[in-house]
This record gives C-alpha cells, sequence and structure tokens, in this order.
C-alpha cells in the first residue's frame, strides 16, 4: 500500500511539472532563434531620419527601396546607396555627393528630384518631362466653358 501512495504522489509531481518544462522549453526555444537571427542593418528610424532631413515623406523615396533593391528590406538586397550609407557610419550628410549608382548624378540631386540614388534606371534625366503649361490661345474672361457662351446683355 505505501508503495501505491508513494507513486501516486510521484505521479501528481510529474502532472504539475510537465506543463512548467513544456513553458520552459518554448522560451528557451524563442530566445534561442531570437538571438540566431541576426537583425537586419535597416531600420525605420534610417528611413525616418531621410525623410525629416530631405522632405520625402509620403513620396516613392519614403520607402525600404531607397536603400535596397527589395521593398521587404534585408541586408543581402541593398543597393548601392544602402551600401554607401552603411559604410558611411549611416550619415546621411556623407553621402550626399557620391553618386552610390554610378548614373551621373549625385545622391543629393537624384533625393532633389524624387529618384532612387541606389538605381541607375531611375535618374533626372529618366524622369518624364514636366507637363506644359497651358496655352495663352484662351480667350479673355470667364473660364471655359463660361467664355464660350454668349454674353447676357438685359432687356434683350
Amino acid at each position: 500500500m505505501t508503495e501505491s501512495l508513494s507513486g501516486s504522489a510521484a505521479e501528481t509531481d510529474v502532472r504539475h511539472r510537465v506543463p512548467i518544462i513544456a513553458a520552459l522549453m518554448v522560451l528557451s526555444t524563442i530566445a534561442g532563434a531570437a538571438a540566431w537571427i541576426s537583425p537586419a542593418q535597416s531600420t525605420p528610424e534610417y528611413l525616418s531620419q531621410f525623410n525629416q532631413k530631405y522632405g520625402t515623406q509620403g513620396t516613392k523615396l519614403d520607402s525600404c527601396m531607397t536603400c535596397h533593391t527589395s521593398p521587404s528590406g534585408g541586408k543581402e538586397n541593398v543597393n548601392p546607396y544602402g551600401t554607401d550609407f552603411a559604410k558611411n557610419n549611416h550619415d546621411l550628410g556623407a553621402v550626399e555627393g557620391l553618386d552610390s549608382d554610378g548614373d551621373g548624378f549625385t545622391n543629393i540631386d537624384e533625393i532633389k528630384a524624387n529618384t532612387f540614388p541606389g538605381d541607375p534606371n531611375d535618374n533626372p534625366k529618366a524622369k518624364p518631362a514636366p507637363k506644359p503649361a497651358p496655352s495663352s490661345t484662351t480667350t479673355t474672361g470667364a473660364p471655359f466653358p463660361f467664355s464660350l457662351l454668349p454674353k447676357f446683355q438685359p432687356g434683350k
């Protein structure tokens, strides 16, 4: 009888430990995976700094594609501008005068033209020409289509 009581106590003790051991294993697996996976070099802070310095928030340059070849980013997908930015200790000013993508335009000129400084196929020369200003052949007076209406003359 003594053996069955101690066996029962041992089973109860094991039943209480199993969930605790399982939880510890899950936590250690997550912690190990987090330590094993290296964090990406790029951070949203760099994009925020870029947007603040150059006023590019809401433009096409307000994206990971400014420094990466893929919208998902990742250190294996860094474009030439991102490479230069990293080599220069993430100093935006230090890479302004460079032509990272080798297209003949400095990075700052490309940024001002809202083109990607790391993509040689996207540069100020490749941008579509601005729309021409409206011609001066329109009639003066009320804007179209009212200028085409006969003038109202009271009493006639």
